[in-house]
């Protein structure tokens, strides 16, 4: 689903939709306090079906949240507050006429805001006094963009993916061959054809390899514009001996061979490829950091126990904080201290610590079991911190 607008105008409407993923700074907002709060993630489709679904699910989320918090003590005014906020969502043709692959819904009864993301996550419904935005975390902190390459003697094509955009084909700045004929016959042609066929396999790989060439420098041409740095990772879609022949040309950007013939992809298969692969890549370079974090412990600059790391997210001290998400440890944190209360009833205590690191300029990493392959690493929660703690 192609990215809107992020923000449509409260004063306009009578609630927030937001078509991207929440930035630093709205997730240090989301992360307030916000008494009898309600988190709703749904898996959603842009299809009737689909959302008639998300509609019931979202209904029966609500219902049941509200039971729960009655029975804690809400009182008729906030359930009120919640009923009308929830009624402008439920009758919003916006919001459930524009769905993607998931819906995220904050709701209490000071406060209301939507996410209709393109990114897959887990149905979750949870209660308390801030947002549990663990998910949301996971979403912004995990890199979800990239480059394709896909390639075949036929034609090749350049392809970009983001966390708010699937992968949709880039649009050259220049003139290149166009397929492995292209590349031996003209350098340069007058618009750019999918698909022409290679006649005759007399000199094919010689041929092949020059096409080879032609094309890396042309990723080299048009990818150093988009991401000079090489920052991002760059997936090849070939067979052999094309895929052999670019991982061959040293390009700077991080290469991860994706066998197959290319030709036969649509769009969405190109995107699904890449999501399900970039996890990977991002396991291995948190893993390679959680290794040089825990490099700091004899020296006082690592933590692994919760209690600590909250003391030291407060102080200002954690400039790294990593967790698994999915951890359901619960109770009470001081603002003023970090002294935390284990309790079944509290918040989600991750969440709210990751929140005060970005809250203090820090890097949070929310990751699944499993991701994080290092020594340190206890299968919960890391802390790299800027200077020792007390």
């Amino acid at each position: 689903m192609k990215a809107r607008s992020a923000i449509i105008d409260r004063d306009k409407e009578s609630h927030v939709i937001r078509y991207e993923l929440p930035s630093t700074g709205d997730l240090i907002k989301l992360g307030e306090s916000h008494p009898n709060a309600i988190t709703i993630y749904l898996p959603t489709a842009p299809t009737p079906t689909g959302r008639q679904q998300a509609v019931t699910a979202a209904k029966s989320a609500v219902d049941e949240a509200v039971r729960t918090l009655r029975g804690q003590g809400m009182n008729r005014a906030e359930q009120e507050a919640i009923r009308v906020r929830w009624e402008e969502i439920l009758v919003d043709t916006r919001l459930w006429g524009n769905l993607s692959n998931s819906l995220v819904i904050l709701l209490a009864p000071d406060f209301s805001e939507d996410f209709v993301l393109p990114n897959h996550l887990e149905a979750q419904t949870q209660i308390g006094d801030h947002f549990d935005l663990g998910q949301l975390v996971r979403a912004v902190t995990s890199p979800q963009a990239a480059f394709a390459l896909t390639i075949s003697s036929n034609g090749w094509n350049l392809w970009r993916a983001s966390a708010s955009q699937r992968a949709t084909e880039l649009e050259l700045g220049e003139e290149y061959a166009e397929d492995a004929a292209d590349a031996t016959n003209r350098m340069t042609i007058r618009g750019r054809k999918l698909l022409r066929r290679l006649s005759g396999d007399e000199g094919k790989k010689v041929l092949i390899e020059r096409y080879a060439q032609v094309v890396a420098d042309a990723v080299r041409t048009e990818l150093g514009k988009l991401d000079p740095h090489a920052t991002l990772p760059l997936f090849v879609f070939a067979t052999e001996p094309l895929l052999s022949m670019i991982q061959s040309e040293n390009l700077p950007w991080q290469l991860v061979a994706v066998p197959g013939a290319p030709d036969v992809l649509r769009p969405d298969e190109i995107d699904g490829a890449v999501r399900q692969r970039i996890g990977a890549l991002s396991a291995q370079a948190n893993s390679e950091l959680a290794d040089s974090i825990g490099h700091g412990f004899t020296s006082g600059l690592a933590l692994t126990d919760l209690a600590p790391i909250a003391r030291a997210a407060v102080a200002g001290a954690v400039s790294t904080f990593i967790y698994d998400f999915t951890a359901q440890v619960r109770g009470t944190l001081d603002d003023a201290t970090g002294a935390i209360v284990l309790a079944q009833d509290g918040v989600d205590l991750l969440s709210r610590i990751a929140v005060i690191v970005l809250q203090n300029g820090g890097e949070v990493i929310a990751v699944r079991p499993g991701e994080i392959k290092a020594e340190i690493w206890h299968g919960q929660v890391l802390a790299g911190l800027r200077h020792p703690i007390a």
